[in-house]
């Protein structure tokens, strides 16, 4: 560790501080400072200062654009004229953009149907017919449709045959 150093190494004189306002006092006086301060006034200017101070005023009063809190209704159509012309504008541009129809775009009438079938087949469609069924409501499907149509005998024979399991019929055969 370091030695501390107790001195500062600064030294002043024997009564320098004691002295010290008697010495500053002692020099103002030798230099013999001048009695007057060196500005000097025109006669009579403060007799004329009031008006002349009264008269720059008035005239910058006058000469300064000073917009009122309540303007009157020509000047205040024109600022709102201004405003209404700027959101008509912003409003038709924005019609414009978001309304655009592009060839590209699609509708359930230009999606084929073989693709949506093929999406089902592919197992991309995790729902199953009950699921399906709740989307559909009972009134929007006119029951009548399905009344008049007669399946042919073989044909329902020859479904149930490919897309049934043996064992549903052993179970049936069995049970009898």
């Amino acid at each position: 560790m370091k030695k501390e150093i107790k001195i500062s190494g600064f030294k002043t004189p024997e009564n320098y501080f004691e002295d010290f306002e008697l010495q500053l006092y002692g020099r103002i006086d030798e230099e013999k400072l001048p009695k007057s301060s060196g500005f000097k006034v025109s006669e009579g200017y403060f007799d004329t200062l009031e008006e002349k101070v009264i008269a720059a005023n008035a005239t910058s009063l006058k000469q300064s654009k000073v917009i009122p809190l309540f303007q009157t209704q020509s000047s205040s159509y024109k600022r709102y004229f201004g405003y209404a012309a700027a959101v008509a504008a912003i409003l038709f541009i924005g019609t414009i953009i978001f309304n655009y129809q592009g060839s590209t775009k699609s509708t359930l009438d230009t999606i084929q149907l073989g693709i949506i079938d093929k999406y089902i087949e592919d197992g991309n469609l995790n729902m199953d017919l009950y699921e399906l069924s709740a989307y559909f409501e009972t009134d929007e499907i006119p029951l009548e449709t399905f009344g008049n149509q007669y399946i042919n005998q073989t044909n329902l024979e020859h479904y149930l045959l490919e897309n049934t399991d043996e064992e549903l019929f052993m179970m049936d055969s069995s049970e009898n």
